[in-house]
């Protein structure tokens, strides 16, 4: 079969998966849900906060530890997407972290503020912060990895962190070596897997399976052991992925079925049924 150009529809961050509403055992609940006065919800965050993500560096670990990526997203892109909804800037680290956010030009009543080494960040522990800090009517609220202050306490206080109460969360916890970052990818890939699981998908042999982040499954897809699934992929429905697949950045159509197979930037039509160990770069078949 010749080689031809497949225009894939898909673009940067395609799929947004909403991973706030799962279960991940691994990770504890955060030390404030004991004392937080719940909110009705949370439209107001989008209103009144502006999102600060921080550049963090670890050149004994990665030079470019920003830009490392984990589970197909970029570490900081982790950190940077749970802010979604709200204006976002982001800012280089240095020793000067409260200046630097005090010169930031924003109308927003409150300034949160975290770094792109914690990707285990989520929106529900982002939502919590927001909400303890608000209903508390608080000035500034340190965090293990960051603040959250009210932006006029801001622009006419200097000495506002030096004894403030502090608050820890597990989703905090920093990637600042080899080990952290592989128990850090372990976890995230699990809450991938999870998220498919509760839409429908059936996975065996989870801990061969690996799926990254931006990969749209839809509801019915059967996945064997052994499978990668990388980049922004498509599985539609009533695929049946056999063990030892390899897919980037491709389609799979309804009711496709192989087993063995490397596909990347390619389409496969509906109802086809792959020879084992057939591989597919840039093709439409």
């Amino acid at each position: 079969m010749e080689k031809e150009d497949v225009g894939i529809l898909v673009c940067d961050n395609q799929i947004k998966i909403d991973f706030d509403s799962l279960d991940n055992g691994e990770i504890e609940e955060p030390l404030i849900t004991s004392t937080l006065i719940k909110a009705v919800n949370n439209d107001w965050i989008k209103e009144e906060v502006l999102f600060v993500v921080v550049k963090a560096y670890h050149d004994d670990v990665i030079k470019d530890m920003p830009n490392l990526e984990i589970c197909g997203k970029k570490m900081i892109d982790w950190v940077y997407n749970v802010g979604s909804g709200c204006e976002r800037k982001i800012i280089d680290d240095s020793q000067d972290i409260i200046g630097k956010v005090r010169s930031i030009s924003t109308d927003k009543q409150i300034i949160a503020v975290f770094y792109s080494d914690t990707p285990l960040l989520d929106k529900v522990t982002f939502n919590k912060f927001c909400d303890y800090f608000s209903s508390r009517n608080m000035n500034f609220l340190k965090l293990s990895r960051g603040f959250l202050v009210k932006t006029e306490f801001l622009k006419n206080n200097y000495a506002i962190a030096q004894g403030a109460s502090e608050l820890d969360d597990k989703n905090l916890i920093v990637c600042d070596s080899s080990k952290v970052i592989g128990n850090i990818c372990n976890l995230l890939y699990n809450k991938i897997l999870n998220y498919h699981i509760k839409n429908g998908v059936i996975i065996y042999g989870q801990n061969t399976v690996f799926i990254d982040a931006d990969v749209e499954i839809e509801s019915g897809v059967i996945i064997y052991p052994n499978n990668i699934i990388k980049g922004q992929s498509i599985i539609e429905e009533n695929v049946v992925l056999g063990s030892g697949n390899v897919i980037i950045n491709s389609i799979i159509s309804n009711g496709d079925k192989m087993s063995m197979c490397y596909i990347e930037n390619s389409k496969i039509s509906a109802g086809k049924t792959l020879e084992p160990f057939s591989k597919f770069i840039g093709q439409e078949y």
